[in-house]
């Protein structure tokens, strides 16, 4: 059964020698369960016009990360590990490699309406460094 959700998102990238860049929102979205995996799925905001709609699945030990649209993304977290994923956008195709320095979980179950995913990386983009990066989101669901 989906549940609908709100979703304070935030991600930070931290490069040496600059200031942090961030960008936040706050959208709805659905939360479910299959197959013994949890399922969160939004529409990002972005400024650039392109529609993009992320899907997040918890399998207990590793969270993947799925975005589709005008990009489009796999990757996936596992905490103290090394995953391989993929970058493409209509120009272009690129590996990308994650190593997850932290990673918690704590999704909205039927006895509490709240939960969060923290994930604390860096990040490749066809081997290069692209800096440490921060997911934040916090999850409420919605009163039906």
């Amino acid at each position: 059964m989906k549940r609908k959700v709100q979703i304070s998102f935030q991600t930070m990238t931290y490069l040496e020698g600059q200031p942090p860049d961030s960008f936040s929102f706050v959208t709805e979205g659905d939360y479910y369960i299959k197959n013994n995996a949890s399922y969160l799925r939004f529409k990002e905001a972005h400024t650039h016009g392109q529609d993009v709609y992320s899907t997040m699945k918890w399998d207990g030990e590793e969270l993947m990360l799925i975005r589709q649209g005008g990009i489009i993304m796999r990757q996936s977290f596992a905490p103290k590990q090394e995953t391989f994923g993929r970058y493409v956008t209509p120009e272009a195709s690129w590996e990308t490699k994650a190593i997850t320095e932290t990673l918690i979980v704590q999704l909205p179950k039927a006895n509490k309406s709240k939960g969060k995913i923290y994930v604390r990386y860096h990040f490749f983009l066809q081997g290069q460094a692209t800096g440490e990066h921060e997911i934040r989101l916090t999850i409420e669901r919605k009163e039906e």
